[in-house]
Order: C-alpha cells, then sequence, then structure tokens
C-alpha cells in the first residue's frame, strides 16, 4: 500500500463517490454476439458497501455514498441497484458533477471537497482525484492516477479494492470480535 495521505475520520468524510468500471470490475467486459455487456465484480465488495451501510445506520459515518459512472450501461445501474447504491451515469465531467451536487448539498461549506473520499483508476477520474480531500486508487490504476492518489491500495479494481478500502476506513483490522459481529449482523 502506498499512502501519500493519512486516512480521514469517519466524522470528516461527508461524501464517498466510487468509479464503477475498474473499481468494482477488474476493467474488463465481455460483449455477447447480441452486444449484450457482462463484467465481473467481487462479492466481497458487496459485504463491505453492507459493512458501510452498517456504519452509516449506527451513526459512525454520515455520508452521501454513490456509483459515478462516465459510461451508461444497464450493468452499472443493475450492480448499483443490488448494492442498494444511488447510480449516477453518463458523467463526462465527473468533476463538474460533483461540484454542482455539493454546491447543492453543501452551500455554506467553504471547502466543500475536503470531505470528499473518491475512488477511481483511470485519467477520467483524475481531475476528481486531485481535487478530493482523499482519493484512492487500485494497484492497477493508471500510472498517472497512482501517482495522483492519496492511497494506492495493493488490491486491483474487481479484487477486493473495494472492499479493502472499506476495511481500512472502517478500522475493522482495530475492531473487536463483538464490535465486528455487530456490525456485520446489523447491516
Amino acid at each position: 500500500m502506498i499512502e501519500k495521505a493519512s486516512w480521514p475520520t469517519l466524522r470528516t468524510v461527508h461524501t464517498i463517490a466510487f468509479d464503477f468500471d475498474g473499481v468494482f470490475t477488474d476493467n474488463k467486459v465481455y460483449v455477447a454476439q447480441d452486444g449484450a455487456e457482462l463484467v465481473r465484480c467481487d462479492r466481497g465488495d458487496g459485504l463491505a458497501i453492507d459493512l458501510l451501510r452498517a456504519a452509516q445506520a449506527r451513526g459512525g459515518l454520515r455520508a452521501d455514498v454513490f456509483v459515478l459512472s462516465k459510461e451508461r450501461n444497464p450493468v452499472t445501474e443493475a450492480r448499483a441497484r443490488k448494492l442498494k447504491l444511488p447510480c449516477h451515469q453518463g458523467c463526462d465531467d465527473k468533476l463538474e458533477f460533483l461540484a454542482a451536487r455539493l454546491r447543492a448539498q453543501r452551500a455554506s461549506d467553504p471547502q466543500p471537497f475536503a470531505g470528499v473520499i473518491y475512488l477511481g483508476n483511470d485519467l477520467n477520474d483524475l481531475p476528481v482525484i486531485l481535487r478530493a480531500g482523499f482519493s484512492v486508487a487500485p494497484a492497477d490504476a493508471h500510472e498517472r492516477v497512482r501517482r495522483a492518489a492519496s492511497v494506492v491500495l495493493p488490491q486491483a479494481g474487481g479484487n477486493g479494492f473495494v472492499r479493502a478500502f472499506i476495511e481500512r476506513l472502517l478500522d475493522i483490522e482495530n475492531m473487536t470480535t463483538e464490535e465486528l459481529h455487530e456490525l456485520v449482523h446489523h447491516r
């Protein structure tokens, strides 16, 4: 793991935005002869999203959590729906989308990007990675993204990257067995 910045505390985070392709997936796509696309996702990432939601329900994290994707694809929407995550697709300019969202939701905040965590892997994510208060990239992200991110995790996209991020953010390693049990079973 490459850490260029300290991890934020849960109380300082107000937004967590995930890119989809290359973050929840291994950035590969299977195309059937009828044009239908299939991607591979990690089920462990799904459990981690449940843990994140449980942390929100318990009041430990008060953050707006969603998927932000340049692509407009039914498979992205289907996976986000399964994970119960809002999904914003077709965002050609992710930075402008986030800036507008933050202006609407945090109008009085002089530094709204400070509480943003962004997870992305490719060049179209770079403007947000550079502006977010904290950014995370998978090991197989584009070289420019890895250089710019606050943290580069050793997992590749679609291979437990989301789970590794959430476990680190929630500090799962330092939870007691009882705390972990409560988090897992009250999701």
